[in-house]
């Protein structure tokens, strides 16, 4: 969990790297990667799969619950699929503990740059492709919510 826009540039930039090390040395590699990090995803608490956390455009069912605690958010998720689990995990590692002013502002140039950089158009199915920019935009609708 970061606690500043730093952290969060430190941390997405070593899960970029690590992720492309993986992906031009064989991408299964990469998908286990994304699998075991996805196993680390706080999940959500009874009654969190609601339609309001429900990430829409995405085929597996994605849910992102939020909540604030000392002026910071706090994400869970959940998602059928592994590999989004993954991703899941990695937006959530990164914006927890951030205030939502921070989540709305600055991180949207980090998770370009994080998406631009692993190059998830091509190294994912289309649909979980925009699945990773459906989930990033609930959760900053989250952070809007909270502030």
């Amino acid at each position: 969990m970061a606690s500043t826009i730093h952290e969060v540039k430190t941390y997405l930039e070593q899960m970029a790297e690590e992720l492309n090390d993986l992906a031009s040395f064989d991408q299964m590699e990469m998908y286990r990667l994304l699998s075991d990090t996805g196993k680390n995803l706080p999940g959500l608490l009874e009654g969190e799969q609601t339609e309001e956390n429900f990430v829409q455009g995405c085929v597996s069912n994605v849910y992102i619950a939020a909540n604030s605690q000392n002026g910071r958010v706090l994400y869970r998720g959940s998602s059928e699929a592994m590999v989004i689990k993954g991703y899941v995990a990695i937006l959530v590692h990164a914006l927890s503990g951030l205030t939502p002013t921070d989540i709305i502002d600055a991180t949207p140039e980090l998770i370009t740059h994080f998406a631009e950089h692993t190059n998830i158009r091509a190294n994912l199915t289309p649909s979980r492709a925009n699945a990773f920019g459906n989930i990033y935009e609930l959760m900053v609708h989250h952070a809007r919510r909270l502030s």
